[in-house]
């Protein structure tokens, strides 16, 4: 899975303050990827949660240290899974065998 930057400020959380953000293409979309998990079995890594970037309002710019501009900031907490009226989030389809079974107590 090719990796490349989306540049963009968080809403409400380090304003002023930028951040690169890795962005992968995935099923005929862009997505933000806040987290990767990590494959016990084979070391291979998956994106946990995802924001689609398709849809919002963005440039490709391809710069030498990221190929997005997000026109807008984004709330920080899209990329924990926390929904938000207007934004599109995911689990990779992978995520929940990489965490495998939840134990019933």
């Amino acid at each position: 899975m090719e990796v490349f930057k989306t540049y963009l400020f968080f809403q409400g959380y380090d304003e002023g303050h930028s951040y690169l953000i890795d962005t992968i293409y995935f099923e005929e979309e862009w997505w933000l990827v806040g987290d990767w998990l990590q494959s016990n079995d084979t070391g291979e890594k998956f994106p946990a949660t995802m924001v689609r970037l398709s849809g919002l309002q963005f440039q490709e710019v391809n710069k030498e240290r990221y190929r997005f501009l997000l026109n807008n900031s984004l709330p920080k907490s899209l990329l924990n899974g926390e929904p938000h009226e207007g934004y599109v989030t995911r689990k990779y389809p992978m995520a929940s065998d990489i965490l495998g079974p939840k134990k019933k107590h």
